[in-house]
């Protein structure tokens, strides 16, 4: 899991822009869903209002009377007949409440929907609603009426006026209930298709991008070299990236034996690995002991043992491949019997140099496989560990690379890195989380094993946020390395007038 402080602006651009096509599909699909369900199964629903001027009397007989007031030497004198008094206007704000609860009674709706059916049956059927609402600090009643039908809208907004005035004047007694505004249909008021499409993109979009967010916060993997350097001060001496060639996929560092240079970005990471190890590694005059290990299975730790020895070999380098994962059967790509094998040879069955097998694929490399599967792996590598038969090993080769099982919950890496110059961890840069590989280092260091760096396997620049490019073509090339979004490679092959005249040109 990350740390918080790492949750920045750059933490979210970098989730979106690397998933960028699934969030606009999934919010287009979202989007074209809700428009398409808004468009044709949910019908319309239209608006219809009318106005109404409510004012009341305290006399419900609407009869005249004779209003007092106090004069100055305080007796009863008859005040004007246009003179509101407070009691009038207090009185009025009351009654506009009473009109608005008789707008929202049982009564005036059986009422309303009795005379529909009876003066316009052909709109029995369509449903409506209607609300009352007051205007602030007014005594203007506003109903608003709500219908699938156009028609039906309007005609319900006529009758409840209608049927309101006749309610006021038969229950309350009061004949001051006006129609200011006649009944008008104001639109479709749902569905709002164009809001409701563009909410539906914003909220599909966002919940697949916060998805995508969530799991990178959970699932933090070392993406590149600057995390690895970070989490566990640590270099990167290679990043592996991902080879699309199927046929030769374990094998993809095999020595080339046409006389054409064709490029392959797998062989040049490995190439940089070579060059970053012998700086790296202790000078010495017997062999170099390399140990590869991971934090799990299946992290490309064979594939990378494999051809790290490959590309070591090719530099008609003595090299020497053991498959020290005695729990499992390893580079079966490799078309050698798996008998006898390292297995064998602690068990006293046969010589060291009887389990070694030479000129691998028609190179200088030599492996020597892991034998049958015995019961105690672990107490096997503790005599490999104090037989000195590795010993031996150093004075014919130049290289000796032992494959070793996952460090994870294992003890046979610990054993084996005794032995070596130095341990190599190999990670998935897509999937491994950072968390696993910190505990193989941990574990690694409190034995004070050194570890030479990390390797990402799987890297794509891509998602590091890096990119560069390269080319080159007879009679003329050019290179070009920068920083940015993008990650590619080919190669071109022009024979143009133009390159033979110009030479060799830099680009």
């Amino acid at each position: 899991m990350r740390r918080v402080n790492e949750i920045d602006f750059f933490f979210f651009w970098r989730n979106l822009r690397k998933h960028y096509l699934p969030i606009l599909g999934v919010g287009i699909i979202c989007a074209l869903s809700v428009w398409l369900i808004c468009r044709y199964l949910i019908p319309p629903t239209y608006k219809a209002e009318i106005s109404l001027f409510a004012w009341g009397d305290p006399n419900y007989n609407n009869e005249p009377r004779n209003r007092t007031a106090l004069d100055t030497n305080g007796r009863m004198a008859p005040a004007n007949q246009g003179e509101m008094t407070f009691q009038d206007i207090t009185f009025g704000n009351l009654l506009v409440n009473d009109y608005q609860e008789l707008l929202s009674s049982r009564y005036v709706h059986t009422e309303v929907q009795r005379r529909l059916n009876i003066e316009f049956p052909e709109l029995k059927e369509i449903p409506f609603r209607f609300d009352a609402s007051l205007r602030k600090q007014t005594r203007f009643i506003t109903v608003a009426v709500f219908s699938h039908s156009v028609e039906k809208a309007e005609k319900a907004a006529q009758v409840i006026a209608e049927v309101f005035i006749d309610s006021v004047r038969e229950i309350m007694r009061i004949e001051r209930v006006q129609v200011v505004d006649r009944p008008k249909v104001l639109g479709k008021v749902s569905p709002k298709t164009t809001q409701m499409t563009l909410l539906a993109f914003i909220l599909g979009g966002g919940f697949i991008f916060g998805l995508f967010c969530l799991r990178d916060f959970f699932h933090y993997t070392l993406r590149n070299s600057e995390i690895v350097k970070a989490e566990f001060d640590l270099p990167t001496i290679g990043m592996i990236g991902v080879t699309t060639d199927k046929e030769n996929a374990n094998l993809i560092c095999m020595p080339n034996k046409s006389k054409n240079y064709k490029y392959n970005h797998i062989v040049e990471n490995f190439l940089l690995l070579q060059t970053n190890l012998q700086y790296s590694l202790p000078q010495k005059e017997s062999a170099q002991t390399i140990v590869l290990t991971s934090a799990f299975p299946k992290e490309g730790k064979s594939f990378t043992s494999l051809n790290l020895a490959l590309t070591l070999g090719s530099n008609s380098k003595r090299v020497l491949l053991v498959n020290c994962d005695l729990r499992k059967t390893e580079h079966e790509y490799l078309q050698l019997p798996r008998q006898p094998g390292l297995v064998n040879y602690l068990l006293g069955e046969k010589t060291i140099e009887e389990v070694i097998h030479h000129n691998v694929l028609g190179t200088t490399l030599s492996v020597v496989r892991s034998g049958p599967v015995p019961p105690n792996p672990t107490r096997l590598l503790e005599i490999f560990q104090n037989s000195g038969g590795l010993e031996k090993l150093k004075k014919d080769f130049d290289y000796i690379i032992l494959d070793s099982p996952p460090c994870m919950n294992m003890a046979d890496p610990l054993m084996l890195s005794k032995l070596a110059d130095g341990t190599i961890i190999v990670a998935n840069s897509r999937e491994t989380p950072v968390d696993a590989v910190r505990r193989v280092v941990e574990e690694l260091q409190k034995f004070n094993i050194n570890i030479l760096g990390v390797v990402l396997n799987r890297y794509s620049p891509h998602s590091a946020g890096y990119g560069y490019g390269y080319g080159y073509g007879y009679g003329g090339y050019g290179y070009g390395y920068g920083y940015g979004y993008g990650y590619g490679y080919g190669e071109t092959e022009k024979k143009s007038k133009k390159e033979k005249k110009q030479g060799r040109k830099a680009g």
